[in-house]
């Protein structure tokens, strides 16, 4: 009973995180969270029918798509490791590509953000099916969550077992900068972990965002 609550406690925080993003974006993309967020309050209620699984004490979810922080990231929530600000999963490039490494965007071209979605996580398995959000953060400001980020992009994803890449043009690239970018995923089955205005937090626990620290160039 104690998994339970665990997990339904769990699956409710997407329905915050769901809410403070309808507050960020415009009254379209709101839509979209806004049924994201309902069914997964579907899918709290409905978890209390069956005990959840569970790994090495953990709270799983249905399904687990992760993002790397760093290279040696299997997907473990909290993740410690440094620089959390450098995912190499998450990288702009010049074309439409998967480039090597990541470059940094040039201010008023069309520049592409390539992001890596894995599946199967620690805490899931099966095909999943969500939304992969894309924000960068205000030039010079701070990076609290969701207050000082802006939409970029928000894009529908079948994500299978294997690596799913996923690449997003950026046009209107500001600067020149210093500012980050941010991969989220969701779906109603792979909800947040922990919703804090606290971005290195928000990052660490939470297996399906993940951040790029960048400069746009002239």
């Amino acid at each position: 009973m104690v998994t339970v609550r665990r997990r339904v406690r769990r699956l409710l925080l997407a329905v915050v995180a769901g809410t403070a993003l309808a507050g960020l974006l415009g009254a379209t993309t709101a839509a979209a969270v806004a049924a994201t967020s309902a069914a997964t309050a579907a899918a709290a209620t409905s978890a209390t029918a069956a005990p959840p699984k569970t790994s090495a004490g953990r709270v799983m979810s249905i399904t687990d798509v992760y993002i790397r922080d760093v290279a040696s990231d299997v997907g473990l929530q909290p993740q410690w490791d440094t620089p959390v600000w450098a995912s190499p999963d998450v990288k702009v490039c010049a074309t439409p590509t998967d480039c090597a490494t990541s470059v940094n965007p040039v201010v008023g071209s069309t520049s592409h953000i390539v992001v890596k979605l894995r599946n199967p996580g620690p805490y899931g398995s099966g095909v999943d099916s969500g939304t992969l959000w894309l924000f960068r953060s205000i030039p010079g400001g701070g990076h609290l969550w969701p207050s000082a980020w802006v939409t970029l992009s928000s894009v529908a994803v079948v994500v299978p077992p294997g690596v799913t890449t996923v690449i997003v043009p950026w046009s209107g690239v500001p600067g020149p900068a210093h500012f980050s970018v941010l991969a989220l995923w969701t779906s109603p089955t792979d909800p947040l972990l922990l919703s804090t205005s606290d971005i290195l937090n928000f990052v660490r626990y939470n297996n399906n965002v993940a951040w790029r620290d960048l400069y746009s160039v002239l």
